[in-house]
């Protein structure tokens, strides 16, 4: 497993601090096909072999958080998710074979991250490709009524700098959330409180986080 390169721009600098990506904007992406081994299956996953956002190289968290999904499938079983940070689109392609999952991807509003995802998809007998929502954090969010109840994500909180951000676009998804009369959320853990969004995140370095709102 290849760990994911570091790039400076992907730290997203402020509006002023431009240079950075003005020097790597009109570099012709290549890409590099790998086979990476996920529970119970084998997927092959197109990787940028560099990316201005970082979407490139798939990460640890991905593989231990795809095993912790996979030890408590109940928590998303009949849920409609949205994973932010998805990159190459490799956790929620697994989520969607392994159990079905009703899952979109969202990313940094960037059209070859989309296609890249769309093309991983294909690859692994996806068709037709997830919903892909093309978000930066902190601006505005494409749908005013997301209807998703549960919100996951995977090695996003080492982007320091998008903190203020990543809480805003948090903060929307959390607060516009209106739970449907007819679908009951299925309840986490020792949890049994329904109609709320659940957040799931797990960090490679600081490991599983996990908060019901």
């Amino acid at each position: 497993m290849d760990i994911a390169l570091f790039s400076p721009s992907s730290l997203f600098a402020d509006a002023e601090e431009v240079s950075v990506d003005e020097e790597v904007t009109d570099v012709h992406q290549s890409f590099v096909e790998r086979r990476h081994q996920f529970p119970g299956m084998e997927l092959l996953i197109r990787e940028f072999s560099f990316h201005q956002l970082n979407a490139n190289l798939l990460w640890p968290g991905t593989f231990a958080f795809a095993e912790r999904l996979v030890q408590h499938h109940s928590w998303i079983e009949g849920r409609r998710c949205l994973e932010l940070g998805s990159g190459t689109g490799a956790l929620a392609i697994f989520l969607k074979k392994s159990f079905n999952l009703d899952i979109t991807t969202s990313d940094y509003d960037d059209q070859e991250i989309e296609e890249n995802i769309a093309h991983n998809c294909q690859a692994n007998g996806i068709t037709p490709v997830l919903p892909h929502v093309k978000h930066s954090w902190g601006e505005t969010f494409p749908s005013a009524e997301p209807d998703w109840d549960l919100i996951i994500a995977s090695d996003i909180l080492l982007y320091v700098k998008q903190y203020p951000n990543l809480i805003k676009s948090l903060s929307f998804l959390l607060k516009s959330y209106k739970p449907k009369d007819d679908k009951a959320i299925p309840s986490v853990g020792n949890d049994q409180s329904s109609g709320k969004r659940s957040i799931y995140i797990y960090e490679c370095v600081w490991g599983w986080l996990y908060r019901h709102f």
